[in-house]
């Protein structure tokens, strides 16, 4: 196992390594580019609330750190940049649905803010309140393309990640539409192509490293802030595996 500031200084060479020359640091500001984006890997790989998350980082005083509000708004400003970080497409990609719980379906509807971010729908067999995420990863088990919607959507929705005419893309029959699906889209029965089980994976330890499940925001720009780190925290992760020697698809020694 890692220890908490290998994992770190880990995170924060990778995000370097990527950034490059286009670090930078706001002249009445006290972080760098690169500095707010690991502080952004770090929100979600620690999970829970921001509120908790803050606390845990100022007292490790990993950098001069703002005010808990202001820092929320630069990680949300300074997003578009983990989009240097997806990968790139392979010839078999594998696509599939996550569903995250936003609030107990008891407290549906109570607030606009609720109304207006978490959806009722299904995942998992089970119902929630929530919002869903849907990911394409390549065979490096590397994030290629997301998207988000409520969780009363269908996974047919998230149909047009798939459209690359290059590249074969493996999904299961909750992707099936009446309306044809792409070209490039494979839909596979239960039993055939295991290596779609790869993404199950992913999901399993999103679920158990990042506590993902259940998420803790009140806005929709926060949920697409937190999920966005997450990619990000995904692929930096696999390509530091194949540094270290670890298995490809695995987080456990991350964990913090």
């Amino acid at each position: 196992m890692l220890r908490e500031e290998d994992i770190i200084i880990s995170l924060y060479c990778a995000i370097s390594d990527v950034i490059g020359d286009q670090d930078y640091k706001h002249s009445q500001g006290n972080l760098w580019l690169s500095e707010i984006v690991l502080i952004g890997t770090l929100a979600a790989l620690k999970g829970g609330s921001f509120r908790q998350f803050y606390t845990w980082l100022w007292r490790r005083g990993l950098a001069e750190i703002p005010d808990r509000t202001r820092l929320s708004r630069l990680l949300k400003t300074h997003r578009a940049v983990c989009t240097h970080f997806l990968g790139k497409r392979s010839f078999f990609n594998v696509m599939d649905t996550f569903g995250i719980e936003i609030i107990r379906p008891i407290r549906e509807g109570r607030s606009y803010e609720s109304a207006a971010l978490a959806w009722k729908g299904k995942s998992g067999h089970r119902w929630i309140v929530g919002r869903k995420i849907c990911v394409c990863i390549n065979g490096d088990g590397e994030i290629v393309a997301f998207a988000q919607a409520g969780a009363n959507v269908s996974d047919k929705t998230f149909n047009a990640i798939a459209n690359d005419p290059d590249t074969i893309t493996l999904a299961d029959a909750g992707f099936k539409d009446k309306n044809g699906i792409p070209a490039t889209l494979k839909i596979c029965k239960r039993g055939e192509w295991n290596v779609r089980m790869s993404v199950e994976t992913l999901f399993s330890l999103w679920d158990r490293i990042c506590n993902v499940k259940r998420m803790c925001v009140k806005t929709l720009e926060g949920f697409i802030t937190r999920i966005t780190y997450l990619v990000t925290l995904t692929n930096l992760t696999q390509k530091l595996n194949k540094n270290l020697g670890f298995q490809p698809c695995s987080m456990v020694q991350y964990a913090l």
